[in-house]
């Protein structure tokens, strides 16, 4: 006699298959609402990285149009504060020139850079033998540490002791490099509508990037 094979049994095989076969289904189904379209995502994703490099981009020029300027040092006068062919950062946006500035000056033939030691009503004293500059008749120098000197006097003097007052909406200058620069002792005073722009920072080289001072 062949023994039967319960009902019970192959109810239970349906339930267990019909539930395995749903189960698939189920995870297929939550597999593609979870998985985006590759080629869609990465082409969002660079469109997105073309469009901030693009707003970047108008805004640097934007910034260096109308706030800042780059400009290039040629020469030696503001050694050893600054080098030939320093790679410099100026910005004249709502810049009033005061004593220790180091600025650009529209100067025929090329643009000169140079340091403010005074500007319109100070009285200046320079004492060209001891490489001294006062201030309003201050008994102490300006703290001129940045100043390259080298021995006998400070040059360009016609006399040992020099003492002027500089006339309004314009400022004195003189380079780092005293012995090595032509500047208001040469040229006189320099109005302040021609100055270019105060020096914020070097950007080359790289290895002296960062504020000047």
């Amino acid at each position: 006699m062949t023994d039967k094979i319960p009902n019970s049994f192959n109810n239970y095989e349906d339930i267990a298959t019909d539930e395995l076969i749903t189960d698939i289904e189920a995870n297929e189904n939550l597999t593609d609402e979870k998985t985006p379209d590759n080629k869609q995502h990465l082409f969002k994703g660079f469109f997105e990285y073309v469009e901030t490099f693009c707003y970047a981009l108008v805004l640097m020029i934007l910034l260096f149009m109308f706030v800042f300027r780059y400009v290039s040092v040629d020469g030696e006068s503001m050694r050893d504060t600054l080098q030939d062919e320093d790679k410099l950062v100026i910005s004249d946006l709502l810049y009033t020139p005061k004593t220790g500035d180091i600025v650009v000056i529209k100067f025929s033939p090329m643009p000169l850079i140079k340091r403010v030691i005074a500007t319109g009503g100070q009285t200046v004293k320079i004492d060209y033998e001891n490489w001294a500059v006062y201030i309003d008749g201050n008994p102490i120098p300006l703290p001129e540490s940045y100043v390259r000197r080298t021995s006998g006097k400070m040059l360009f003097g016609e006399e040992d002791i020099e003492e002027f007052t500089v006339e309004e909406g314009k400022v004195y200058v003189m380079g780092d490099n005293r012995n090595n620069s032509l500047d208001s002792r040469d040229f006189g005073q320099f109005n302040e509508k021609d100055i270019l722009g105060r020096v914020i920072f070097r950007v080359f080289p790289i290895s002296e990037f960062g504020k000047v001072d």
